[in-house]
């Protein structure tokens, strides 16, 4: 899928990238904060930052590169605000998997990668879920591309270690 390069500002902006983006923002946020109602309100926050920066944005990347970007920030802001701190963790996390009774659906691997470190897991889901390069993150966190290839290499072996036999052809 080729990326939108071209984004500039004008009345429809939020709309276009709300639509365009907001279902992978929102599974981001929720997978970043473990809490959809918390994730509601990043993504509401990421679009009024993405509003206001809206001049800023000079096409180097692509319109998801940047506001994944600005996600990533408002989510990291969020975990570190003195109110996130002060509350009892939520157990939102459960709604996003199925009900255990349901055998069709196996949720061990969404658990796995949410029981990972934050920069692990973060490496993670802006990796497998959102399909970024590991170039793309490294602009993105501001970290270099052999932290976030390390991170990534150090995710994989530990979830090796934990779904070690949940794959069928591993024992």
């Amino acid at each position: 899928m080729a990326e939108d390069r071209s984004l500039r500002p004008d009345p429809e902006m939020i709309p276009q990238l709300l639509d365009t983006y907001g279902d992978r923002l929102l599974r981001l946020c929720t997978l970043y904060l473990r809490d959809i109602h918390l994730a509601e309100d990043a993504l509401q926050d990421t679009m009024l930052r993405a509003w206001r920066a809206r001049d800023t944005f000079r096409g180097d990347s692509g319109a998801a590169t940047w506001i994944t970007h600005i996600a990533v920030n408002v989510c990291r802001d969020y975990l570190r605000s003195p109110w996130k701190r002060r509350r009892a963790p939520a157990e939102e996390l459960d709604t996003l998997f199925a009900p255990a009774d349901d055998p069709q659906v196996d949720d061990t691997l969404p658990h796995a990668v949410m029981s990972l470190s934050r920069p692990l897991r973060e490496v993670v889901i802006l990796y497998y879920y959102q399909e970024l390069k590991a170039r793309e993150i490294a602009d993105m966190l501001h970290l270099p591309i052999s932290t976030v290839t390390a991170r990534l290499s150090r995710a994989r072996e530990q979830l090796r270690h934990t779904l070690k036999g949940w794959y069928y052809d591993e024992e």
